[in-house]
């Protein structure tokens, strides 16, 4: 991180600033500066470090393959500023880059890869392209139409307010949480005194401002305005309206937060039925809060509960789908490292069982997203003890691996480390 950034300083005479707070796969900012002035243009920055990211070249020669998760890749395309993938050579002191853009990859089951070129080194050279990439954030020009319709209309006027409530949405998208506390209680005043309490735009505001609050580990004021906005979100909208839902979900996290377990868990499963039967089963409103919900379970030491949340989400959608189905495959696979994460282990080693022996059938044993399941599921019986069961399935799935994917490859080196680092028989 540190040589990056002395590279940003000293050949490009730009501004580089980490992310200290843990923003999911941003690791810095750089900011372009004109003669030592910054400009506000900034890009995003995702480092990585080490030999290991060199070992694959691209097919022309010309480059190396960057591979990660598809969920690291949505990320960085819906972010509101442009993403590069920086790669760091320590022995050579030297950094090559990638704007990470939705033509220059190529997407897998469940990652993508990218090719990061020789040419783009990361020096003086890079100015032109870096300068012509970089923006400036959105809600700077949010907060400058909000400044002019304050200035023109009034702070009042129902536009100047609604320009300000989609600045808020924007700031807590970018993790500017103080500025959307500030600017967002303003909004919550000025709205209530102008349309009331109980308006419609008044609460939309209220649920902002909840989970504004909430990051800012202020559960108390969170806990108290979460409370009055679905008591009024209730009465006036009804128990089953997508607002009233969305002030539940909230109240839900902040009574987990503020240890009132009963009350979460009870809302909870309240808020979660009537999502299924609202939305459906497989809406992304349902399925993201079933495993908040499955986190927050687990968090109050409700494992069965947590992992039953789980399991209820797969079943759903091996009966859409099919169990064979290669989505609801990837799925299974997935929650695997989810039960794993949670501490239910062996739910996830017999998931793991379950999905490795589908995708053997359906995709082929040496398929990559056969052995990617192979995988993890010698993680999971490492975790269990099982040395034995680690060496059998490890040494055939890293066979399998060399021939299919090549020696090099960063998924076939690690497990050729882990197995070498297991304790002799």
């Amino acid at each position: 991180m540190h040589s990056v950034g002395r590279l940003v300083h000293r050949e490009l005479r730009w501004k580089f600033r980490e992310q200290h707070s843990s923003d999911f796969g941003i690791d810095a900012m750089i900011e372009i500066a004109d003669d030592g002035r910054p400009t506000g243009q900034l890009i995003a920055v995702q480092i990585k470090s080490g030999k290991s990211y060199f070992r694959t070249s691209a097919s022309d020669q010309a480059g190396w393959v960057f591979r990660a998760g598809k969920q690291s890749l949505d990320y960085w395309l819906d972010h509101a500023l442009p993403v590069v993938v920086v790669l760091y050579d320590p022995g050579s002191q030297v950094a090559f880059w990638q704007h990470v853009t939705a033509d220059r990859v190529v997407l897998g089951d469940a990652e993508f890869r990218m090719t990061i070129p020789a040419a783009n080194r990361l020096d003086g050279s890079a100015e032109a392209q870096l300068r012509a990439i970089s923006t400036r954030p959105s809600h700077t020009v949010k907060y400058q139409l909000f400044v002019q319709l304050s200035e023109t209309l009034g702070a009042d006027h129902p536009e100047t307010l609604e320009a300000a409530d989609d600045l808020v949405d924007t700031l807590i998208g970018l993790g500017a949480m103080q500025s959307a506390r500030d600017i967002g209680e303003d909004t919550f005043t000025r709205r209530r005194r102008a349309f009331g309490a109980d308006h419609p735009d008044t609460l939309d505001t209220a649920n902002k401002l909840v989970v504004v609050l909430a990051d800012l580990n202020d559960n108390k004021a969170a806990l108290a305005l979460a409370d009055d906005t679905f008591s009024r979100s209730r009465r006036l909208l009804g128990e089953d309206d997508y607002r009233t839902l969305s002030s539940a979900k909230a109240l839900v996290r902040i009574l987990y937060l503020s240890d009132a377990d009963g009350r979460a868990r009870a809302l909870g499963a309240d808020t979660l039925a009537r999502c299924r039967r609202v939305f459906g089963e497989n809406d992304f409103q349902t399925t993201r809060f079933e495993e908040q919900m499955a986190i927050m379970l687990a968090g109050m030491g409700d494992h069965p509960a947590a992992q039953a949340t789980l399991l209820h989400r797969l079943d759903a959608v091996r009966r859409r789908l099919g169990i064979d189905h290669t989505h609801t495959l990837v799925l299974a696979h997935n929650m695997v490292l989810t039960l794993k994460e949670q501490g239910h282990v062996e739910a996830a080693r017999d998931l793991a069982r379950d999905t490795l022996s589908r995708r053997r059938r359906v995709l082929g044993e040496d398929d990559f997203r056969t052995l990617r399941t192979a995988g993890f599921l010698v993680s999971v019986l490492y975790e269990l003890g099982d040395h034995e069961g680690v060496r059998k399935l490890g040494e055939d799935t890293l066979t399998r691996r060399r021939r299919s994917l090549g020696s090099d490859h960063p998924e076939t080196t690690f497990l050729a480390d882990f197995l070498a680092a297991l304790p002799n028989r």
